[in-house]
């Protein structure tokens, strides 16, 4: 029985039922559960059914039911039908900023929709091969915030008994409101946002970040990350020590700082100068691959603290997170100078010691 139900998701957890789950149903209204979630619940949730005396009908066939207006948008990515007013796709996730005006592909006649509903199924069974991908991200935000939301119509669209989550600023991402991060991160920062919701959403902890990869010192001192822009300025000084002893010796600054024995021809300089170049290079790596996990942390505690002061108004409290986030090209600038600094104070002391 659990193949028939492979792909939807359970009512309670919002978890995607898998071809080995054990699978009940309720004998009412033919919504599926886990075993163990209907054990949990001892009853079925699906009060809007009940109600209504409908019966559960597998998403896919819903949705190929719901009409369609010219104000609904359909994903570019996964090209799900998503509501006039949201900010991300109830499906993957993908912002849902794009001007009106631009060109569509999923948004197309009716005669052009049966193959883009085979291209979505190809691409459902896609990630669901895809262990964490379709585990965690893939599969959209059904069920999300259930425990704190369960009943609450801005969050959750209880249509023919599959859950889906409704966006807004109000929405509850893992115990912070959406709208604050917007204010903490800046309201062009949907990408952003978007990986902050995939975090709060899943496990996941890694997401690539370009400019982190090539300056992250800068870029964390550009997020108001100090604490991590200063550990990685001293690792890249650390890791720069064996090609400033060479630059300082050899006068590629201009000028000869210092004087040494070193043989910089030799095996052992040279081989500490590989390392070192490696060693950079992993730091780059692991700041481009966890940047944005570290700002979603930052940004959530930052928050939260701000939140929990009764003595402050929504005003005042949304006035001081967007001075705690946002963005700092001063922060930027001052970056460079302690590098800068660093650098010559290594070139000096090398000077006075040699």
């Amino acid at each position: 029985m659990a193949k028939k139900y492979t792909g939807e998701g359970c009512l309670a957890c919002g978890e995607t039922f898998l071809d080995d789950d054990d699978v009940v149903v309720c004998p009412d209204c033919g919504t599926p559960y886990h075993r163990d979630c209907w054990k949990k619940e001892n009853k079925c949730i699906n009060d809007e059914l009940h109600e209504s005396g409908g019966s559960w009908i597998p998403e896919a066939e819903r949705k190929a039911k719901e009409p369609q207006t010219e104000n609904d948008l359909r994903c570019i990515r996964c090209g799900a039908q998503n509501q006039p007013g949201q900010m991300f796709c109830g499906e993957c996730g993908m912002p849902l900023n794009q001007s009106r005006e631009e060109e569509r592909p999923f948004n197309g006649t009716q005669a052009q929709q049966g193959t883009q509903q085979n291209s979505q199924q190809s691409f459902n069974q896609g990630q669901n091969t895809m262990g964490g991908f379709g585990a965690g991200y893939g599969n959209g935000f059904t069920g999300y915030g259930q425990d704190a939301g369960r009943g609450s119509s801005d969050r959750f669209d209880f249509r023919g008994g599959v859950r889906q989550v409704k966006l807004t600023e109000d929405s509850d991402i893992g115990g912070v409101r959406l709208g604050d991060y917007f204010e903490y991160a800046g309201k062009r920062s949907m990408n952003m946002i978007a990986q902050f919701i995939r975090f709060a959403k899943s496990s996941a902890k890694s997401s690539f970040n370009f400019v982190a990869l090539f300056f992250p010192e800068y870029y964390f001192f550009y997020r108001k990350m100090h604490k991590q822009g200063l550990l990685f300025i001293l690792l890249s000084v650390i890791t720069m020590i064996p090609s400033l002893i060479y630059y300082g010796e050899s006068g590629y600054f201009g000028m000869t700082f210092f004087s040494t024995s070193i043989n910089f021809e030799s095996t052992g300089f040279t081989l500490v100068m590989n390392v070192c170049s490696m060693v950079s290079m992993v730091l780059e790596i692991v700041a481009a691959l966890f940047a944005n996990y570290w700002y979603y942390k930052k940004a959530t505690t930052d928050i939260l603290e701000i939140r929990s002061n009764p003595e402050i108004t929504d005003v005042q409290a949304k006035e001081q997170i967007r001075e705690k986030g946002g963005t700092s090209w001063l922060g930027v600038l001052l970056a460079f100078t302690v590098e800068f600094i660093l650098v010559l104070a290594f070139l000096l002391i090398m000077a006075a010691l040699f």
